[in-house]
């Protein structure tokens, strides 16, 4: 059964959960933050916080352009044993701008509350995103749909441990048939040159790591554009070298999956 436990103490998990909602719907940081315990965490695919002023934060920072809330909950779980209880939680939101413009999600909570002081709270929550709608707002780093946004870290991840572990086939598969790759050393057209590019540079190369964090990423349907910040440590003919830069890359979603269709590379630091 999706709802078990004393019924008495379903009805007031379920009063906490509106109570909640109905902090959110009117922007009340103190009405809303009053479901979670002191040392609750809140995990979402955009962060991982713990502990009642970080939350409290958190709020402050996704509110802190916003106009108005619409939000909806749906309980589709609760068990409750004793002082604890599980709940799955579905939940649709629209956050309104004062430009006009909405971030709207769509996702679920898989909750962990417990019993203190004679009432529930919030103690552990994750929720995992359905889908949603981003609004591009002014000086925003990253827009576009999530899905897309994950799946072009995830190139850059691919691309970074291609090259740590030296492994050319992956390294490629990272391309466009057509790509550009723009470095200090030259700009190189296409997938056969690509390949004779890496034998040139790996011949001589012992070992290898590399790292990279993205610095923005923007998706506009099957094109985006992106920055990508890496570290790049060489043992080269026996000589440790390292360097740090960044790429301006330009992609295409090709037949569902991510490639580079450009990258540019602009050197920052060479030791």
């Amino acid at each position: 059964m999706p709802f078990t436990g004393p019924e008495s103490d379903r009805l007031s998990i379920r009063e906490l959960y509106e109570g909640y909602a109905d902090g959110a719907a009117r922007i009340d940081r103190q009405a809303w933050l009053a479901a979670y315990a002191d040392d609750a965490r809140w995990r979402s695919p955009y962060f991982d916080i713990e502990g009642i002023a970080a939350i409290g934060a958190m709020f402050d920072d996704i509110m802190a352009d916003v106009v108005d809330v619409t939000i909806d909950i749906r309980l589709g779980a609760l068990q409750i044993e004793g002082d604890e209880a599980t709940a799955r939680l579905y939940q649709s939101e629209s956050l309104l701008y004062a430009d006009g413009s909405t971030w709207d999600l769509v996702g679920w909570y898989e909750d962990l509350l417990e019993r203190r002081g004679g009432r529930w709270w919030f103690v552990d929550r994750t929720y995992s995103l359905k889908r949603e709608v981003r609004p591009d707002l002014p000086g925003a780093a990253f827009t576009g749909g999530a899905r897309d946004r994950m799946a072009i870290r995830e190139l850059m991840e691919c691309y970074a441990d291609a090259s740590s572990r030296m492994d050319k086939q992956q390294w490629l598969d990272c391309w466009t048939e057509n790509c550009v790759w723009h470095t200090t050393a030259g700009e190189v057209v296409g997938k056969e040159a690509l390949s004779e590019r890496w034998d040139q540079l790996f011949a001589v190369m012992d070992a290898m790591a590399f790292f990279a964090v993205p610095g923005a990423i923007h998706v506009a349907g099957n094109t985006a554009t992106a920055r990508c910040h890496v570290r790049e440590i060489a043992r080269i003919e026996g000589t440790v070298r390292k360097f740090s830069a960044w790429y301006d890359d330009t992609l295409v979603k090709q037949d569902g999956r991510w490639r580079f269709a450009r990258r540019t590379y602009a050197m920052n630091i060479a030791e």
